[in-house]
């Protein structure tokens, strides 16, 4: 057993688990869900990528993207930091933001994009709220 660990299964003050705070949950909840989705786009495009190398560098770029996102995810519910999982968050926030500006210079708007990005800058917001930071700074025994 360990004692005073921040991963919520470990004694803290007074011998009590260390909750989870919800931010924290939120924001892993959303990089499970965004990791999900970038392995599936890289299926597709790894897919769709038979003839043309651009389609798969970009699917492999997506594919890092799920590896941070889930990578991120576990750590930050054990409490090791929650740096890949903002990171992760971030760059699917970045890109969706490149596909709603492609899609307004096509003269069109795209909604998914615009949903990807929020769901992208919620998980860092949530990463940087005031429990979420206490839990994942917490000293490790």
């Amino acid at each position: 057993m360990s004692s005073g660990a921040p991963g919520g299964d470990g004694p803290g003050r007074g011998g009590r688990p260390v909750p989870r705070p919800a931010p924290l949950l939120v924001a892993t909840l959303l990089g499970f869900l965004l990791g999900l989705w970038a392995l599936l786009y890289a299926a597709l495009l790894f897919s769709a990528a038979r003839a043309d190398g651009v389609l798969a560098a970009i699917a492999a770029v997506w594919l890092g993207i799920t590896v941070l996102c889930v990578a991120g995810g576990v750590q930050a519910l054990t409490g090791r930091g929650g740096r890949l999982l903002a990171a992760g968050g971030l760059a699917v926030a970045a890109l969706s933001l490149l596909g709603v500006v492609t899609s307004v210079m096509d003269g069109t708007l795209a909604v998914w994009p615009l949903v990807l990005a929020a769901a992208g800058a919620g998980v860092v917001v949530l990463l940087n709220r005031p429990a979420s930071r206490e839990f994942l700074t917490r000293p490790r025994a």
